[in-house]
């Protein structure tokens, strides 16, 4: 028969209290039913852990041995009985995924606005493209992703955090043939100007998907696909190689990179993708998802509302 923690509490008792009876006192049950316990421990383990006198108990040198292993398997039983509790109260160590076309540009002002936080959540921060979050997701590798939604996934909960808006990015002699339309410009309109190839991520990313829907009658010998990363598709039409759409909470952090990176604000509604908290269903509830999900908007929030104000928009963020 197997050890049970009851046995290892009543054999502890009554090594506490060198006896039987104080020990049945102690742990209010009645003497035969902890003695019981205690024999049927030494029945598993073979041989007797106590010597019985009528002065009280002596342990038997296994019986010293065991009352030293049932002490740690004991303290790591309370250490897990009130760890519910004491995750609840913080702090939090949860692993959270971004999408890389996010990551870079708003990692910082997520961390920042965590420390403010008045609970500690401490981040594991992993880094990839969505659909291969999601996967991780699903398979229980992450505890909640930051990324495009929605998804329309039953095994996970969505939460959506900001609008992050598509702007028009080339050189300046590329963008000034489509500025020629007006303020009434849209992205349908980029086809019909002849304004060279559209370059998107490559097709592991969800980002080149959201810029080909935004960007649908576009000659398709026209599209490239290709570039893993915003900065290289970035340097790319910064150099005169086409036009892409960029996301706005990462256009000002790449034209520093690109200096010759210019941007032209489509006629509403402008083409966007919606930044939204995503975690497994199973934590809806859990303290920590409330205090990522305000850090995650306050900052997505912060980068889109600089952007609208230096590149042109609204100036608030749009929820």
């Amino acid at each position: 028969m197997p050890v049970t923690l009851r046995q290892l509490r009543y054999f502890k008792a009554v090594v506490e209290n060198g006896s039987f009876s104080r020990a049945a006192e102690s742990v209010y049950v009645s003497q035969p039913a902890l003695s019981l316990q205690v024999r049927d421990l030494e029945e598993t383990l073979g041989l007797p852990l106590l010597e019985r006198e009528s002065r009280g108990v002596i342990l038997t040198p296994l019986g010293r041995e065991v009352h030293a292993q049932s002490l740690r398997v004991l303290d790591e039983t309370l250490l897990l009985e009130t760890m519910g509790k004491r995750f609840e109260a913080g702090p939090f160590r949860v692993v959270v995924g971004i999408v890389s076309t996010l990551a870079p540009y708003f990692l910082t002002g997520l961390l920042e606005r965590l420390q403010d936080a008045s609970s500690r959540v401490e981040l594991d921060v992993m880094e990839a493209p969505g659909g291969e979050l999601v996967a991780d997701l699903l398979a229980g590798h992450l505890d909640a992703a930051i990324l495009s939604i929605p998804l329309g996934l039953l095994e996970l909960a969505e939460r959506e955090l900001f609008e992050d808006r598509f702007v028009l990015a080339g050189r300046a002699e590329r963008l000034a043939a489509f500025r020629a339309l007006g303020d009434t410009a849209r992205a349908s309109d980029l086809a019909q100007t002849d304004i060279g190839p559209l370059l998107t991520l490559g097709e592991n990313h969800c980002l080149g998907d959201q810029v080909l829907g935004a960007c649908s009658l576009w000659r398709p010998q026209e599209v490239h696909r290709g570039a893993q990363s915003l900065a290289t598709l970035s340097a790319l039409v910064a150099s005169g190689a086409g036009l892409t759409l960029l996301p706005e909470t990462a256009a000002l952090w790449e034209q520093t990179a690109s200096p010759d990176l210019q941007f032209f604000r489509l006629a509403s509604p402008e083409p966007s993708r919606r930044i939204g908290l995503v975690h497994r269903a199973v934590f809806q509830g859990q303290p920590w998802i409330d205090i990522v999900a305000e850090a995650a908007s306050g900052a997505g929030e912060a980068l889109v509302g600089v952007a609208r104000e230096t590149i042109g928009g609204d100036a608030e963020p749009s929820r």
